[in-house]
């Protein structure tokens, strides 16, 4: 019967679904937080690709060096301590840069490409201005970034709370039917 799968997606629906609305509403009361932990997980993601580059830089310069190509092994190493230091330099107002520039060519796109639409083109239009915009805040105003993602990990806990609501009615209705 389909009835012990959905009872076990339920369960963890609710659990994952509270996890949302917590952690939504502490990032949305404390975007502090949001920021710092931003920071922190850029700082981890440059340590990872340090670690990657650093292998990559180690593995072809050695096996230029095997082939008795010093020049272009040396030109590993170099590059290799280039894009290393480019890495550490950046900050994570570089992650918001991207997001920046993702949201203004994303809403661009839109924009245009709406106008090639027979139906839809004033909603792809007001998505593309309202992804412009926030592009704009976010470039002007980093920390929005950090409520933006606050409210929609609340809108997520929130609607999966609803949908776990919803099917827990359903289960419940299926099984007050008689079945035949």
């Amino acid at each position: 019967m389909v009835r012990y799968p959905i009872k076990t997606s339920l369960g963890y629906m609710w659990v994952t679904s509270i996890l949302g609305i917590v952690l939504g509403g502490l990032m949305l009361f404390y975007p502090g937080g949001t920021m710092n932990l931003m920071s922190v997980g850029f700082r981890i993601f440059q340590g990872i690709l340090t670690v990657f580059i650093a292998y990559y830089v180690i593995s072809e310069a050695y096996n230029q060096f095997k082939a008795q190509s010093t020049v272009v092994a040396a030109a590993y190493i170099l590059l290799g301590l280039i894009f290393t230091a480019l890495i550490w330099f950046l900050d994570v107002r570089f992650l918001y840069y991207v997001v920046s520039l993702y949201l203004l060519l994303t809403g661009l796109i839109e924009i245009f490409g709406a106008m090639t639409l027979p139906v839809g083109m004033p909603f792809l239009i007001l998505l593309g201005i309202v992804d412009v915009l926030f592009a704009v805040v976010i470039f002007l105003h980093p920390v929005i970034l950090a409520y933006v993602i606050a409210w929609y990990v609340l809108f997520w806990g929130i609607s999966r709370l609803c949908l776990a609501l919803e099917l827990r009615k359903s289960l419940h209705a299926r099984d007050s039917v008689p079945s035949f």
